[in-house]
């Protein structure tokens, strides 16, 4: 559960190389996603977009209980979309 999530000044321009934008990270966020534990340990959340768009939103744990630090987002691989749908059909 994330209940707080810091975005740093510098992720929206990060981001923006992967054609990712805040408000469609606070969608996944926000919204129905799933979580894989990543590297380094950060969780990686997959979800879609009011529009549809996969994405993956890299997050990494911060000091308090429950907030998470933005680090990237991009479009989810192959591989991220098959696990969201796989999880979120055996889920219903």
């Amino acid at each position: 559960i994330i209940s707080e999530l810091i975005i740093e000044e510098n992720r929206s321009k990060h981001i923006a190389k992967h054609k990712v934008t805040i408000g469609e990270v606070l969608e996944i966020v926000n919204g129905d996603y799933i979580y894989i534990d990543g590297k380094l340990g950060r969780w990686l959340l997959i979800g879609k977009t009011k529009k549809k768009r996969f994405l993956t939103v890299i997050v990494g744990e911060r000091n308090k209980k429950n907030v998470y630090g933005l680090v990237t987002a991009r479009p989810s691989s192959k591989e991220e979309r098959s696990f969201y749908n796989e999880f979120t059909i055996l889920q219903t």
